[in-house]
């Protein structure tokens, strides 16, 4: 059986292996993990966690990582994200929980542990129901359940003196699994339980076959003194309107922890916390047994340096540092990066939206929806801030953490806060499994469905369990109790009414991501969508939602990633629109006539091709049509959606891959801050400025060029934009369009004569006009590149041809295997050479993995007509 296990070289990026922290203090136990199904062992806890215990027939484990993982990386099963092999691993629906049902063991060896000291297990996430068992004794009195719910364990007590330390975990799936009968979230009784709904199959994802079952996320032991420091909370507050750089007016910071005193006696102390070079000092005593909140009175920040979104200002993080002293030797230290800044929002009952202000100052929000990285839950830093970076890179400053999904990792968040984008966090309900619809495929009805899941105080614990592990993170800007629905509502209650003032205060909280609180609903629906193809003028001439949580389209990845997911019989484009089952089978959403519109289709290359033209054409319509009525018809806009976890076809900047599709490029021209525009509906040449300083003496050049690159006009304007503000330049046109295809190109200039902004549009009258793309003729384009600095280059691309290269798309591969190598940030992409014309584009390649050695790899460009150009790098 034929498998693709490329994908696993950038996502299986994990920790692996023992590490000991700076701090002395934790140790993270990633490497060395075994595994076996439950039933295929005759002993229990005490017996497998003992020393004598023989490991006979077990696998090599995946920790962090689940069931799948752990077969996957022992040949078990087939990687199910190529063809239909999902289709050959058993579902947990037709077999049982038993047969994900899996022992995880591990050994352990600590430093001496001294007088005195306390060891802690951690889990920062199981899925589901899990017992834990050390040195043949039970650890966890209660069995663990929940997804997401976060453990600390004491150890001391079970400690081995001199031998290696032998834990033992056995971990079951949710009950019930879920029937996956095509539906969202199959039959919907997966949402019974607090975990991910989308495991269950959805129409951009096959069922994950164990449901994730597993240990999902990191496993830790950590060693503290006698009390121990946890969740450290940094309050900010900024008041006053504000704008980024120069002096600043005070901001104001609370900090406060809890201490946990776990000996039997009164430990008296002081906590200490550091910021730069200013640190502060707060006694405090602990009695015996007791779990103290204590809070360091108020502290005023002078001329702050203070933390914006992305394209409004820079991203400052600062560091705190807190440490319990006992007789000036450190109990336990924590450290948390924060950033000042102040979240408020208020509804426009004229525009009939939300609107979301940082630092008193109002966000147009220009962002989109996230799944997860992984399907299979394969996660890692790495990851984490090359996908978070893409987004930063597409000039989108808000990511919706969708609510059938999960609550990311705190390293997704960190890339978050290092890049600037807002953080909006559904909780875990959606309106598919929590009955906000009559569904036929659902198990049980509307109203049973409305009071999931099954245990509300364990939904509750949970979140406020997540809220304490999120809250410092200043990219981290709402909270919302579902996905097109609310919570039930003895959950909403306490969620609004006490859990979040008493465990956050400081973000906004709405009850479900459709709510009227959200948006006017004048247009009928969900308060969201649509979710296919549409005609780019669309988005300028039908009204949507003043603020739409999900808006989406197409999103055909590059022929290379589909020659990854399929075998090549399987790659048949489709005709009419009607695609063969494997394409279906991986979610494949049509063009409508599109793609035909081009002219014949010549097969899987020439198809992927020409669906970059129309996904880099569908989002850049999208941002712009929202770009034009901000302020006056619209708050924001969130894309349904940025990213796949899967190998689907729909609804994507950048697939499992990262490969970049066009439209993550259309966007990012869509989405610049100080950005030229040509308005589909009337012609007229805008400029948007979001961005918070006014923009005087700006110049625009219009420039219009025939199919082969013969300029035949150019309109020039000059305007003063305010901030926040968009203005219309002029018209594009002075006398009738030209016939046929042709171009025109917008290059905004400041006062200087710098260009700050350029958008080429292909026109036409006809949508048949696109077929003359045929009528050019081949180009070979001049590439030179020059090393800037350590793995990153500047290539010069230069076009001494009288014709147009249009549409010319860069990668990178490797030399010896011609495969394509990820991540690779190009400044941008899909690019269009006029005659004589010459464009140096930013390549920075210092995130790919050691193994990628840049001796070894080459720049490729291929244009849409002409040869394909080879350099190394």
């Amino acid at each position: 059986m034929k498998q693709k296990h490329s994908i696993l070289t950038f996502l299986l990026i994990a920790l692996t292996t023992t590490i000991l922290l700076a701090q002395n203090t934790e140790i993270l136990l990633n490497s060395g993990w075994k595994a076996k199904r439950a039933n295929e062992v005759v002993a229990d806890g005490t017996v497998i966690s003992s020393s004598d215990f023989e490991f006979s027939g077990w696998m090599e484990a995946v920790v962090p990582g689940t069931v799948l993982t752990t077969l996957l990386h022992n040949g078990k099963i087939p990687d199910p994200f190529f063809g239909m092999n999902n289709e050959l691993i058993p579902d947990i629906y037709n077999v049982g929980t038993e047969h994900y049902t899996y022992w995880f063991q591990n050994n352990f060896s600590l430093p001496e542990i001294k007088t005195g000291q306390q060891v802690w297990l951690k889990f920062r996430g199981i899925n589901y129901a899990a017992d834990i068992f050390l040195n043949g004794q039970r650890v966890n009195t209660d069995t663990h359940k929940s997804m997401y719910l976060r453990e600390k364990y004491l150890i001391t007590p079970f400690l081995n003196d001199s031998k290696p330390n032998n834990l033992a975990v056995i971990v079951e799936p949710p009950s019930p699994v879920g029937e996956a009968n095509g539906g969202q979230g199959g039959d919907g009784t997966i949402a019974r339980s607090v975990t991910q709904q989308f495991t269950a199959g959805w129409d951009w994802i096959c069922p994950i076959r164990d449901r994730n079952t597993g240990i999902w996320d990191q496993v830790s032991i950590e060693i503290t003194g006698p009390v121990d420091l946890r969740d450290p909370f940094v309050k900010t507050l900024v008041p006053g309107k504000r704008t980024p750089g120069g002096k600043q007016n005070p901001a104001f910071i609370s900090i406060s922890a809890d201490l946990v005193n776990v000996s039997k006696e009164l430990q008296k102390g002081t906590l200490i916390a550091k910021i730069g070079d200013k640190h502060w000092k707060l006694p405090a005593s602990v009695k015996a047994g007791e779990t103290l909140n204590v809070s360091f009175p108020e502290i005023k920040m002078e001329n702050p340096e203070l933390w914006w979104p992305n394209g409004m200002g820079e991203p400052v993080l600062h560091q705190l540092e807190l440490s319990f002293e006992i007789n000036e030797t450190t109990s336990d230290k924590e450290s948390v990066n924060f950033g000042i800044r102040q979240t408020d929002t208020y509804f426009d009952k004229i525009v009939g939206g939300r609107v979301f202000l940082i630092n008193s100052q109002k966000v147009f929000i220009k962002g989109g929806n996230w799944i997860a990285s992984d399907a299979l839950l394969r996660l890692s830093p790495e990851r984490y801030e090359t996908e978070v970076r893409m987004h930063a890179q597409m000039n989108m400053n808000m990511i919706r953490i969708w609510g059938g999904a999960m609550p990311e990792r705190p390293e997704f968040y960190d890339a978050c806060d290092k890049y600037g984008l807002l953080v909006w966090q559904d909780l875990w309900v959606s309106g598919d499994c929590n009955g906000e619809w009559f569904d036929p495929r659902k198990k049980e009805s509307q109203a049973r469905r409305k009071a999931y899941p099954d245990d509300h105080s364990l939904f509750l614990a949970t979140a406020i369990d997540q809220i304490k592990m999120l809250r410092n993170h200043p990219s981290l800007y709402l909270w919302c109790g579902g996905n097109e629905t609310p919570p039930p509502p003895d959950i909403h209650h306490a969620l609004e009414t006490q859990i979040f003032p008493e465990f956050d205060g400081t973000r906004y909280y709405v009850n479900e991501s459709t709510s009227d609180s959200i948006l006017r609903n004048t247009i009928g629906g969900n308060g969201d969508g649509p979710y296919g193809i549409q005609n780019p003028l669309r988005f300028f001439v039908t009204q949507s939602y003043p603020f739409n949580p999900e808006l989406g389209s197409v999103g055909m990845p590059n022929v290379e990633t589909m020659r990854k997911i399929m075998d090549e019989k399987d790659l048949q484009p489709p005709r009419n629109d009607r695609a063969n089952r494997v394409w279906l089978y991986h979610k494949y959403i049509g063009y409508g006539d599109h793609i035909e519109r081009f002219g014949e289709i010549k097969g899987i290359e020439d198809f992927c091709k020409k669906a970059q033209v129309v996904n880099y054409e569908q989002y850049r319509a999208l941002q712009e049509g929202f770009n034009a009525g901000m302020w006056d018809k619209y708050t924001g806009m969130l894309v349904w959606k940025n990213q796949n976890p899967w190998t689907a076809l729909r609804g994507q900047f950048y697939d499992v891959f990262l490969d970049q599709t066009g439209g993550f490029y259309g966007f990012q021209h869509g989405a610049v801050p100080l950005h030229v525009q040509l308005n589909l509906n009337d012609s007229s040449v805008c400029v948007v400025n979001q961005s918070l300083f006014d923009a005087s003496n700006l110049t625009i050049e219009a420039q219009l060029f025939d199919l082969h690159g013969n300029k035949m006009s150019q309109a020039n304007f000059q305007l003063d934009v305010a901030t926040n503000t968009h203005k219309t330049a002029g018209k594009l046109f002075s006398g009738p369009k030209p016939s046929g295809l042709y171009f025109a190109r917008l290059i905004l200039k400041n006062e200087s004569g710098n260009i700050i902004d350029e958008n080429l549009y292909w026109l036409t009258n006809q949508d048949s006009d696109m077929q003359e793309l045929e009528k050019l003729q081949p180009v070979t384009l001049q590439l030179q590149i020059d090393k800037s600095e350590p793995g990153k280059r500047i290539a010069i691309i230069t076009n001494n041809h009288k014709e147009t290269a249009f549409f010319t798309r860069l990668k990178v591969t490797d030399r010896q295997s011609n495969e394509l190598v990820f991540p690779v940030f190009f400044e941008d992409n899909y690019l269009t050479f006029f005659q004589g014309e010459q464009k140096k584009i930013a390549i920075d390649l210092s995130q790919l993995s050691p193994e990628n050695k840049l001796e070894n790899l080459q720049l490729e460009l291929e244009p849409w007509n002409g040869t394909m150009i080879k350099q190394d790098l």
